[in-house]
């Protein structure tokens, strides 16, 4: 199959070779859910849509169409509380294995850098290499990437010239790049199987969402010093009224 790939020969998604291989992912999606569970003392599950939860059959052909189109094999992964949701993507035509997360940038904070420092106080302690952030800005501003490494140096590593438009999410993402190793079947799930716990050990368990900070009472309340001459009183007798009321409550 990778092979295949690598010469740049069509994938046909009805092919026994495409189904056989989609299957087999299917099995490791699995895998990968029982070692994590494992790992973590907690249930791991399998994300899917829901018409593929429900209809195996089409869940199947969905994929085999991705993978005769795009070359990819895709799974994500619910890992309780935390931030995000773990995807891994293997790519046929790079050879890659890729595990990545996506969070939201703190709203709460204006500057593009403030963003960037948010994520990067974060991970601080993680093990930088093969670890990558990219920048998702809004509409079609650009998105840009640099290594985890030159973002914890310096937070303007992910400015661009051509936008000043401030990141809206950040995804940070770890690439196993397996090159001719990744033909081989037993190589690739070993490698599979050591990139998704390595990346969520230095990265997914270090990941906070950002949480809205809860509003703040003004110094100054907006309605002191108005006087309403008419309704003073009335609002004064209905507090007393209150007051009364749970008095004879009690």
């Amino acid at each position: 199959m990778v092979g295949k790939v690598k010469s740049g020969a069509l994938l046909g998604k009805g092919t026994e070779e495409v189904e056989n291989t989609v299957s087999s992912w299917h099995q490791e999606q699995r895998d990968l859910c029982l070692v994590m569970s494992r790992k973590l003392g907690r249930p791991v599950k399998l994300k899917l849509a829901r018409a593929h939860r429900t209809d195996p059959v089409k869940r199947l052909k969905d994929d085999c169409e991705v993978l005769a189109k795009e070359k990819v094999l895709c799974c994500c992964l619910e890992v309780p509380d935390a931030a995000a949701d773990l995807e891994v993507t293997a790519d046929l035509t790079k050879r890659t294995i890729v595990c990545s997360m996506r969070l939201a940038a703190p709203q709460d904070k204006k500057r593009s850098t403030a963003r960037v420092n948010w994520l990067a106080r974060q991970l601080t302690k993680a093990e930088p290499e093969g670890m990558f952030v990219k920048a998702i800005r809004p509409g079609r501003a650009e998105e840009t990437q640099a290594a985890l490494a030159q973002v914890l140096e310096d937070a303007t590593a992910l400015d661009s010239p051509a936008t000043t438009v401030v990141p809206s999410a950040f995804e940070v993402f770890y690439m196993a790049d397996l090159a001719h190793r990744f033909a081989g079947s037993k190589v690739f799930i070993e490698e599979l199987e050591k990139a998704v716990p390595h990346f969520y050990e230095q990265v997914g368990q270090r990941l906070r969402a950002w949480v809205a900070p809860p509003p703040k009472l003004h110094r100054r309340d907006p309605v002191e010093g108005k006087s309403d001459p008419e309704g003073g009183g009335e609002e004064a007798e209905g507090s007393l009224g209150h007051a009364e009321g749970w008095e004879a409550a009690e």
